[in-house]
């Protein structure tokens, strides 16, 4: 499971054995659509690119929150329905929640492995990378056990809407994995078995989100996750595996196209699903950032009104610290500790807005000089209830 900006060097690997079952997750971020590419080479082979392009374990959704009107244009709200801690995914057609499960392979030599993660979630252009390092024990490199093809792909996902599948999938192969102790086997043939890990939570935490007052009051054991770095619940009791899917349990599983109905395992719909209604408030948003080397940065943002409101809030989540000291057009009404989501409200004169009204922004800041610049990678302008909030 991910942490925040994991810097996996620097910290131990998880030891496994051959055959066990590891739950992976990685946080939502706010966002929805898209798949996440797993990848595992032995330690030293990370170095070079095309090595994970050659060991491919899968390919599986990114997660979107399939509640009825939780997403839309590729946004939800942390932790959009992520699966929690003491819960893991159990069966292949429930894999929209923000994790999945590997086996790892039988026939891997015992040493220290890389396992890669790499997404372009919701309208991302771009791969984001990150890694985790396992030691892995009791295997059996004399196994043959040699795969040709495409890593399969997970059923179901929301696809995202800047990154197409064949991105993912391009100059891959799936890597020579014994998933069976008698040979190839399927890897995913024992996915109800409960993971050596239950208790890993990837949501991580409410500071992540862009409403930090929904988020916990859906889920207030998200506090009891207390180190962003190693993000788990205590379990109580045994963890068993959960019960099967029916297309009659309320719950929109299995690989549902709604509540009980479509997919793979359900009758047909008698109801087409439908689009979520379009909640934005705004026409269009103009967003430009410009940084130096210093550290200095400066944002400038034009919103285009679509819908009137009697309030705002205009919310930025960049992917590292920003400390924003100076603002126009706004006025500072949160961030969260890691000064990664920093949100805005109007100033009086532009508190209640119509549509065709313009609203410029501004802002003026730094962050560690140290390479990397930020990304925003959410912007997010809505009208603000404070019932709502």
């Amino acid at each position: 499971s991910s942490g925040i900006n994991a810097e996996w060097p620097l910290r131990p690997g998880t030891e496994v054995r051959a055959g066990d079952r590891l739950k992976v997750g990685w946080t939502s971020n706010n966002h929805a659509g898209g798949w996440v590419r797993l990848a595992l080479v032995p330690d030293g082979q990370h170095k070079v690119y095309e090595h994970f392009e050659k060991n491919v374990l899968k390919i599986v959704c990114y997660g979107h929150d399939e509640r009825k009107g939780r997403t839309s244009y590729g946004d939800c709200i942390h932790p959009c329905n992520a699966r929690k801690g003491c819960e893991y995914m159990a069966n292949k057609y429930d894999g929209n929640r923000y994790d999945t499960t590997i086996k790892i392979p039988y026939n891997l030599a015992e040493g220290v492995y890389i396992l890669q993660y790499m997404s372009a979630m919701s309208a991302h252009k771009t791969f984001y990378y990150s890694c985790a390092r396992l030691k892995i024990v009791g295997g059996e490199p004399s196994l043959p056990c040699k795969r040709t093809g495409l890593a399969p792909v997970a059923h179901g996902c929301m696809a995202g809407t800047a990154v197409p599948l064949t991105k993912y999938e391009q100059n891959t192969k799936m890597g020579d994995f014994c998933f069976s102790p008698k040979g190839l086997g399927d890897q995913d043939a024992d996915m109800s078995r409960v993971p050596i890990n239950p208790e890993c939570d990837p949501r991580i935490t409410c500071q992540l989100s862009v409403n930090s007052k929904q988020c916990m009051s859906e889920d207030n054991k998200m506090k009891d996750i207390v180190d962003s770095w190693d993000p788990k619940q205590t379990c109580k009791g045994e963890i068993v595996p959960p019960p099967e899917p029916t297309c009659s349990d309320g719950i929109k599983n299995n690989g549902e196209q709604m509540v009980d109905c479509g997919g793979p395992e359900c009758e047909k719909c008698f109801e087409e699903p439908t689009e979520p209604v379009d909640t934005r408030i705004y026409k269009s948003l103009d967003y430009t950032q410009k940084q130096w080397e210093d550290g200095n940065i400066n944002i400038r943002a034009v919103v285009t009104v679509s819908k009137d409101a009697n309030d705002w809030r205009y919310t930025m989540f960049f992917t590292k610290a920003v400390d924003i000291r100076t603002f126009w057009g706004c006025k500072i009404i949160s961030h969260n500790d890691f000064k990664t989501i920093w949100t805005f409200g109007p100033q009086h004169w532009t508190k209640k807005i119509k549509p065709g009204q313009v609203i410029q922004l501004g802002f003026n800041g730094k962050f560690e000089a140290d390479g990397e610049y930020p990304e925003c990678v959410t912007k997010n302008f809505r009208a603000y209830d404070p019932d709502a909030y």
